[in-house]
């Protein structure tokens, strides 16, 4: 466990705890031949990340605890505005994954970071909908990054960890 300022170098008040990631996922991890393992964000759920009506999992550029992209995937996102599609996700119970979609975007003055489905609803019904994964508003979960070899690329890879199941 470690402490982290939330929000940048907020002051000291703001520190917020992060648990390590848990045993299981590291190996899951290590079993796929990943790699360069970073906390992207830690963060609770809400509506707007469990809602049908949503489907998405929503990451403000402020929240982001630690660089997770190559030049050429910031490139993508933010120069071309184009999504990064296919990034596998570890789902919170382990045992699943699921291609999602990783976009960026901007809302009131602010970029954000989004997760999708690679088709509408597919966040929704495969990873909230899932209830091996037990998310719904107020679920504090923690988004990590890896790296994996496959095919001479190195691929982005996200893990979502929630942490009322892990602690």
């Amino acid at each position: 466990m470690m402490m982290v300022d939330n929000q940048n170098g907020a002051s000291a008040a703001a520190q917020i705890v992060v648990p390590e990631l848990p045993a299981s996922f590291r190996n899951r991890i290590r079993g796929m031949g990943g790699s360069n393992v970073v906390l992207v964000i830690q963060k609770k759920l809400t509506q707007s990340d469990t809602g049908s009506q949503y489907d998405r999992f929503s990451m403000p550029e402020g929240q982001i605890m630690n660089d997770f992209l190559e030049a050429e995937e910031e490139e993508l996102l933010v120069d071309r505005n184009q999504p990064i599609h296919k990034v596998r996700l570890i789902h919170p119970c382990v045992s699943k994954m699921t291609n999602v979609t990783l976009r960026k975007g901007h809302m009131n003055n602010a970029s954000t970071y989004n997760l999708s489905g690679t088709w509408r609803g597919t966040w929704h019904k495969q990873v909230v909908g899932d209830s091996e994964n037990a998310l719904q508003d107020g679920t504090m979960v923690q988004l990590y990054a890896f790296r994996r070899r496959h095919k001479n690329i190195n691929e982005l890879c996200l893990a979502l960890v929630n942490l009322d199941i892990f602690n």
